[in-house]
């Protein structure tokens, strides 16, 4: 029979962090949702607001490539929120004493692939952005710079959160298979 872990303090600092971070998330996948329209609908005046400031002396805002900038930050915070959101309910296995299941694993599997996701789309952001950094970097006080690096931390979360999975599917089969048994 599972034991219960409801008053585990590392437990409940997991899920108090992990709602945190969602909420966090919320906030800016909202302000990146509000920014987008009014970039748009706004793209004009904010040129020539930023042109007149300098004289004219920077090149045209370069919208399209600050738009595609902010709707692939939007899809990697969608897939934060959603890999919290997995891993709160992970926690909330591991605190009901049951964690062993088929659902963890899947739960581990998909947040794998939502890792792979937020890493293939930074590096989307960086090479996108790279042209929106040339552009503030004509403003004499910007200093914006988008670089694709290779994060081995990244990768190494991902092979981690692929691993875990594996183990907790056959931990769950393992117990499936204990509980035939008896």
């Amino acid at each position: 029979m599972p034991r219960s872990n409801h008053n585990d303090p590392l437990l409940l600092a997991g899920k108090i962090l992990a709602l945190l971070t969602q909420g966090a998330l919320a906030v800016a996948g909202a302000a990146l949702a509000i920014v987008l329209p009014f970039l748009i609908v706004m793209q004009d005046r904010i040129d020539l607001e930023i042109r007149a400031e300098h004289a004219g002396a920077v090149d045209p805002l370069p919208v399209a490539p600050i738009v595609a900038v902010i709707l692939l930050a939007l899809a990697a915070v969608a897939l934060l929120f959603l890999f919290f959101g997995k891993l709160r309910q992970i926690i909330a296995t591991v605190g009901e004493g049951d964690p062993f299941i088929p659902d963890n694993a899947d739960r581990l599997n998909a947040m794998a692939w939502m890792m792979v996701g937020v890493y293939l789309l930074g590096i989307a952001m960086a090479v996108v952005g790279a042209s929106v950094s040339d552009w503030a970097n004509q403003l004499e006080s910007a200093h914006l710079t988008f670089a694709v690096d290779f994060d081995a931390s990244s990768i190494l979360t991902i092979v981690i959160l692929f691993i875990l999975a594996r183990v907790f599917r056959h931990g769950a089969a393992m117990r499936e298979d204990l509980e035939g048994t008896v």
